[in-house]
């Protein structure tokens, strides 16, 4: 049993570690993971598995880094493909999208890009230099063109995209973002998990994700 707990702590560890890209200062390796704010004995939402079925083409794309949405990208580029070659409607082409790790800030939603230095920790600027107040990858700036919508999430989502999120590396970020601008742990979490995405589903931890897609069929994709 020893050997389990040595593990469990190591992977939770490895997932505390991928917080250095919030800023100069890593978190310390022996920090806890803080427990999600759910409500206990409360499920995982598991229901994205059932709209995999219906698919005969699925794929899940390993966001484990911004990458500049690469993820979302690849994604929008995958459905093209296979409207292209075999001449498939959106609903037989279902693409996963897992963020994790450094690459959580995809799907946080605008609030929070808004209200935290998100954008300075992941070094994302807008047109006039600045950093992003709101996510670059949920939906185009006002007054963009039409054609700059497709790659975004919001758009892609339509086209029955999933998006799904890494509870360990959500804690990561909410912990670092409190320190960053000294506020208290326990209320940035509630707020960063309250204002995702919309859409989005927690999942126990990324590789949790990852690998319960393709256990449903999933082609691996890396989101990088």
């Amino acid at each position: 049993m020893a050997h389990h707990q040595d593990r469990r702590e190591f992977l939770e560890n490895v997932g505390v570690a991928s917080a250095a890209v919030l800023g100069k200062r890593a978190l310390p390796l022996n920090a806890a993971v803080v427990p999600p704010p759910r409500l206990a004995g409360e499920p995982w939402d598991m229901s994205w598995l059932d709209r995999l079925k219906p698919a005969t083409y699925r794929a899940v794309v390993d966001a484990n880094s911004l990458e500049e949405g690469y993820a979302a990208d690849l994604a929008h580029g995958l459905l093209g493909d296979y409207h292209r070659v075999h001449d498939t409607s959106d609903d037989q082409v279902r693409i996963v999208i897992v963020a994790r790790r450094a690459g959580t800030p995809l799907v946080l939603g605008d609030a929070v890009w808004e209200k935290f230095p998100v954008g300075e920790d992941t070094k994302m600027t807008d047109g006039d230099g600045g950093p992003y107040r709101r996510n670059p990858f949920y939906r185009p700036r006002p007054g963009a063109s039409p054609d700059s919508a497709a790659t975004k999430l919001e758009s892609l989502q339509r086209r029955g995209v999933i998006l799904l999120v890494c509870n360990i590396a959500l804690n990561n970020w909410a912990r670092g973002l409190a320190e960053r601008t000294r506020r208290d742990v326990e209320e940035v979490k509630k707020e960063v998990f309250a204002n995702l995405v919309p859409g989005t589903t927690v999942m126990p931890s990324g590789v949790f994700a990852i690998m319960r897609a393709q256990n449903a069929g999933c082609a691996y994709m890396r989101g990088q």
